[in-house]
């Protein structure tokens, strides 16, 4: 039994290439996101995806490398992908992106061909392929990387820490409703929203709460490498106590200009 454990374990975490979908914004474990697509790298990509039945890899650009024949470079981690509802939608292809297990990127290969202005219409995936086709015979349009597969989180966080989270994070929304709105939210109703969703606690919850509290890149990669449930709800904790000293700063200079 042992044996076989640790086969699964090594399977899981061997290296394998996957295509890339690379956009400004990552995704989490867990988290689903309705995307449309209507480069012709894209629809290479889905159809890739749909024939093989292999997944694709979620993940942000990283905005300190510099790009490569015009394509923006992926950051370090990602999300593997299934795909699901997939339509079309005049020129355009629409489908769910369901994230699942997390990945780190060891090395990128490149598309097959630069990026190339095409204007407000787009040629169609085989006079693409049609460019590269006897250069490179098993190029593509889209990106793809070399990754390794990350285990899942370890540990969990108490009952207690994770309300007590929920509770500063309906605080932090009813505050910000209070400046930049005019409708009003009462902390109770807010508070039972948020727990009505993310209690009790579960990975995929804080997975959910992760994708829609962090709003900077360094800290969604952060939370992507991050080894245990305690390390992202840490990362989560310092987001959420920056927003708020951001919102006491504009709260002080609204106050400020008030009482001149």
């Amino acid at each position: 039994m042992l044996e076989e454990d640790e086969a699964t374990s090594e399977d899981m975490n061997a290296e394998q290439t996957i295509p890339l979908f690379v956009l400004p914004s990552g995704i989490f474990p867990t988290v689903s996101e309705s995307l449309r697509v209507f480069e012709p790298r894209y629809k290479q990509m889905l159809d890739d995806c749909t024939i093989d039945e292999h997944p694709f890899g979620y993940i942000a650009h990283d905005p300190d490398s510099e790009s490569i024949d015009g394509w923006s470079q992926p950051s370090t981690f990602g999300v593997l992908c299934t795909l699901e509802d997939m339509r079309e939608q005049g020129t355009n292809l629409t489908f769910t992106a369901n994230g699942n297990q997390r990945f780190e990127v060891l090395d990128v290969v490149q598309s097959a061909l630069p990026s190339m202005p095409f204007g407000d219409v787009y040629p169609s995936v085989d006079d693409l392929v049609e460019q590269y086709a006897d250069d490179s015979p098993k190029g593509k349009l889209y990106l793809r990387a070399k990754i390794r597969l990350l285990d899942e989180l370890e540990g969990e966080l108490t009952a207690e820490h994770w309300a007590s989270f929920l509770h500063d994070w309906a605080q932090h929304i009813v505050d910000v409703n209070s400046i930049f709105r005019d409708d009003q939210i009462e902390l109770e109703q807010m508070l039972l929203i948020l727990e009505e969703e993310f209690l009790p606690y579960e990975t995929s919850s804080l997975w959910q709460v992760a994708n829609a509290v962090l709003d900077k890149q360094e800290d969604r990669q952060s939370a992507l490498r991050s080894s245990s449930s305690e390390d992202v709800f840490e990362i989560l904790q310092t987001a959420l106590s920056e927003k708020n000293a951001q919102l006491n700063f504009i709260r002080t200079l609204s106050d400020a200009d008030d009482q001149s």
